[in-house]
């Protein structure tokens, strides 16, 4: 658990950056969007353009989210969590690299980010800065990661890859819907 004290934030880094490489019909740009946790005792700050918004249906997000999950991907240092959370990272716990470090609320639980174990990028849970609220945005997801393990087909027409797209570092390869 990561205590911050009242009136202080905690940052990853001191300085926030841009994703002005995307051209604007691949990215989605938002102003800020923010959002809290189940009880409001954790709150999630984006900042700049999203990497992504994407449906993942990877076993461990499945498992962590309790469905697929939607997320919205972001360069590391463009978010902010105020309040207490815990982290918890699968592949470190069974002795092994890499996985994802998952933040959730230290008090009610409820799912925050997930931290790639690089610390390049963050999967902010789309639950928490996507909606119709004051300061969320829409979900528009450009895309399912993990296809091939789906637990039920999902026809949206909306690209579908074996891992990840080759611009995020995956192999690129599509799969049908």
């Amino acid at each position: 658990t990561k205590l911050v004290p009242e009136g202080q934030i905690a940052t990853p880094s001191s300085s926030t950056t841009t994703n002005s490489s995307k051209s604007p019909s691949t990215s989605i740009r938002v102003s800020m969007p923010e959002g809290t946790c189940l009880c409001g005792a954790a709150k999630v700050i984006v900042t700049g353009e999203p990497i992504a918004h994407l449906v993942c249906h990877c076993g461990d997000c499945r498992r962590w989210t309790g469905s697929v999950n939607y997320g919205v991907l972001v360069k590391h240092e463009q978010v902010t969590i105020e309040g207490e959370y815990d982290t918890f990272n699968l592949r470190k716990t069974q002795g092994a690299e890499g996985g994802w470090d998952r933040k959730s609320c230290a008090k009610c639980h409820g799912h925050l980010t997930a931290t790639k174990a690089d610390g390049s990028v963050d999967d902010v849970c789309a639950s928490v800065i996507c909606g119709t609220g004051e300061k969320q945005v829409p979900f528009t997801p450009k895309f399912h990661a993990m296809y091939p393990s789906r637990i039920k087909d999902v026809k949206d027409g909306v690209p579908k890859y074996k891992n990840f797209p080759a611009d995020i570092g995956g192999s690129g390869e599509l799969v049908d819907e």
